[in-house]
């Protein structure tokens, strides 16, 4: 039977269908006798309809497994929820009370998602179609065989006002009976003033009964990428990372088949779960490298606002409690709100204020255009001064840019609580951090004024070297002896390869090149060599990087070290950012009208990721930026460098993302001119 809670949200709906003939709407009431009794037969029949449903209570439902992996086993966007202690057995009423929307005014203030209209098309037609055909239009058979192996599905994430990532999964039944489950995640995580790209893509293998065989990841956190390879049997779990320059190995021992993300669909889609029934099963958590116990119980018919074609509307829909546990002391709730097909409408995990809505594709698409099409792994807008403007770009090449630095402490994500063990007393949380901590790692040309407390600095970026008589003492600059790991061939700085040699030999072969003039070719070379793509793998050894068409300004720098160490010059690279400029400007031949603009230029000064290297010639330290083939630009700021020699690429990047978040960059001086 359905409980007092159910009963008291489907009552609203039987009030408003015999109330039909007594409103007087926007509509105006029906006069015409025909269209009076064709109401009364629809309102008799939406009656019939609700209350079956209110008897039944009809829950899709199936083997077990584990939730989407966004929640569970996806550190990417904000932080998970964290895991918390002392769950009560009695989980599912104390799901009940879990703050998640009741009506569409709710949805809307929660999740602060436009509404969404597409004419014609009504809410059951959207939440009644999988693959985009009606179910009407299958056999019973058939439906329940196309449910279990040959579905697709689209989820927007949702934190209060704002819409940071979503979810495309896939699952297909191959040739030789294998079931295949796709997943593509990708949101923006917001830490200080930087905006972040985090992707994972992951393809699961499992065998003709359901049990878990293989998983393939990817995963990008800003402008690298890094995989792992999960391999099931019988009696353990073998993962496998590659780390760009090694491979760490992990194996966890298992007595039962494991789940994965196609369970849960399966859950809810293949067979009912009767009400108050619990199951558990054991699933694999892949980004975590942990195995954990899920436990699944239906609590009752609900009535949240979910977003339809319409927008977003209260629709009946069945509600389960889902409990993950990787020990008793870290477990975690979760709410699903699903139809009678098995389709998750909303998700929601309990003590979050995030919320994952199903949605159609062209929706997905529209909702999620701006990390969907997001250009570069790290964006930043930087406040003060515009280093572009229309009358600026008259007044000729930047000359010198002055940077406003001002440091903070490390900030958190959003919905991340800290643990009691991550948390920290008073005196800890502030104590200042070391001087090296609250210092970039300076490039040529680029001076940091000396005093104050160190908490706010001064950073001068010129287009040519500042005479030492200028300088007096009173900045500090990039300089010192090279070293010897300047020149050594590494995993990834393969110089010895026969492809990085081949191409060096072609390159600045000429007797009468200076070393200054042997680099500078070498650097236009990159940059004919490879186009440039914002989003690419970040970091791979030289020469497979020779042997592509494209490359990010990270693999490029790679490559154009390699050519300078094959050559005998000393290099680094350096990772900082770079100023966005107006890429559509054009010269015109009307004089009134020297440029013009085919985008609007951005609003203030938006800076993204960048990579270049630092090379010495003939005595001095020179910046070269292969995917410009020139020198570096006062609009380039150097946040890290390193002689790639006994680095962990993931350690590094994380490392460059920790520093820059804790930098509030403004301008203060820019000067144009000859």
């Amino acid at each position: 039977m359905m409980d007092r809670t159910a009963f008291r949200r489907t009552l609203p709906r039987l009030r408003r269908i015999f109330s039909n003939q007594g409103h007087s709407s926007g509509l105006g009431c029906e006069s015409n006798a025909a269209k009076s009794d064709f109401t009364k037969h629809r309102a008799r029949k939406s009656l019939r309809t609700l209350c079956l449903i209110a008897i039944a209570v009809p829950l899709i439902a199936g083997p077990l497994g584990c939730d989407l992996p966004d929640r569970y086993d996806i550190e990417s966007f904000e932080k998970p929820a964290p895991w918390h202690s002392d769950a009560s057995s009695s989980f599912a009423s104390q799901a009940s009370n879990t703050a998640r929307p009741n009506s569409a005014a709710d949805a809307m203030r929660q999740s602060g998602m436009p509404e969404i209209l597409t004419p014609g098309q009504s809410p059951s037609a959207a939440m009644g179609t999988v693959s985009g055909k009606p179910a009407s239009q299958t056999s019973p058979g058939d439906i329940a065989n196309r449910l279990a192996d040959e579905w697709e599905t689209w989820q927007i994430h949702s934190l209060r006002s704002t819409i940071l990532g979503g979810i495309h999964a896939k699952s297909t039944r191959t040739v030789d009976n294998q079931i295949k489950v796709e997943l593509e995640e990708q949101g923006l995580t917001y830490r200080g003033m930087l905006q972040i790209l985090e992707s994972n893509q992951q393809t699961f293998w499992h065998d003709a009964n359901g049990d878990l065989k293989k998983v393939d990841c990817t995963f990008r956190r800003g402008p690298i990428e890094s995989h792992r390879t999960i391999e099931i049997t019988a009696s353990e779990v073998q993962f496998v990372d590659d780390r760009l320059v090694s491979s760490q190995k992990k194996t966890l021992r298992i007595n039962s088949p494991l789940g994965g993300p196609l369970h849960v669909y399966q859950t809810l889609r293949r067979k009912p779960l009767k009400e108050g029934e619990i199951r558990e099963a054991n699933v694999l958590l892949p980004i975590m490298g942990e195995v954990a116990t899920l436990r699944l119980q239906h609590n009752s018919l609900a009535s949240p606002s979910v977003l339809t074609p319409q927008g977003f509307q209260e629709v009946v829909l069945q509600e389960a409690s889902c409990l993950l546990s990787l020990d008793p002391k870290r477990q975690r709730e979760s709410v699903y709100w699903f139809d009678d097909q098995g389709q998750v409408q909303l998700y929601h995990v309990s003590n979050e204020q995030r919320f994952s809505y199903g949605c159609k594709e062209s929706q997905y698409k529209l909702l999620g255009k701006e990390f969907l099409n997001q250009d570069y792994p790290i964006a930043l807008q930087v406040q003060g001064k515009p280093l572009e403007t229309e009358s600026s770009l008259l007044a000729g090449d930047l000359r010198q840019v002055g940077y406003k630095i001002m440091w903070a402490k490390p900030p958190a994500p959003e919905s991340v609580t800290p643990s009691e063990d991550e948390q920290t007393t008073e005196s800890e949380s502030d104590a200042p951090a070391d001087d090296d901590d609250n210092r970039i790692a300076l490039a040529p040309r680029q001076y940091l004024q000396r005093g104050g407390d160190g908490v706010e600095q001064k950073l001068i970026v010129s287009r040519v070297p500042v005479p030492q008589s200028k300088l007096r003492d009173r900045f500090d600059q990039f300089g010192g002896e090279d070293t010897p790991a300047d020149l050594a061939a590494t995993s990834l700085v393969d110089y010895r390869s026969a492809t990085v040699r081949r191409i060096a030999k072609a390159t600045a072969n000429s007797p009468d090149f200076t070393t200054a003039e042997r680099a500078m070719e070498m650097n236009r070379t990159v940059h004919s060599l490879l186009s440039f793509q914002p989003l690419s793998q970040g970091m791979r050894p030289a020469s497979q990087i020779a042997d592509s068409s494209t490359a990010d300004s990270t693999e490029q720098s790679i490559l154009l070290m390699a050519l300078l160490r094959s050559a005998g010059i000393p290099s680094r690279m350096v990772m900082g950012i770079r100023h966005q400029t107006a890429d559509h400007i054009s010269p015109t031949r009307d004089l009134a009208l020297p440029f013009q603009t085919r985008a609007r230029l951005p609003d203030g000064n938006r800076f993204v990721y960048h990579a270049w290297v630092v090379a010495k010639v003939d005595e001095q330290w020179i910046c070269l930026d292969p995917v410009e083939g020139t020198e570096t630009k006062p609009d380039c700021l150097a946040i890290e460098t390193t002689d790639m020699k006994d680095i962990d690429p993931i350690d590094l990047v994380e490392d460059f993302i920790d520093k820059l978040s804790r930098m509030q960059i403004s301008i203060y001086a820019v000067i144009r001119g000859a």
